[in-house]
């Protein structure tokens, strides 16, 4: 059964949070979020508005696109040869 997306979505989120050393602090602050918001966000108990998702995006240092990238990527893994 494949994950949930919201689960996906924060997945992404927490390798490019992680991926620039940055914490749930940091990002909190950085994106005017509670650290509280953030971690709900990476464990997928919310579904973040396209607001959330352009602030995110701006302090992760990437582009909106980039994450649904990311995300499209994770909902579709390359087949194991």
């Amino acid at each position: 059964m494949p994950e949930p997306l919201p689960v996906l979505f924060g997945r992404v989120i927490r390798q490019r949070r992680e991926a620039i050393a940055m914490s749930q602090e940091t990002l909190g602050a950085q994106t005017e979020l509670s650290r509280n918001y953030i971690g709900m966000i990476e464990r997928g108990e919310t579904n973040p508005t396209l607001l959330v998702l352009k602030s995110l995006s701006v302090a992760l240092q990437t582009s909106m696109s980039a994450l649904m990238s990311d995300l499209e990527a994770a909902l579709d893994p390359p087949a194991a040869s």
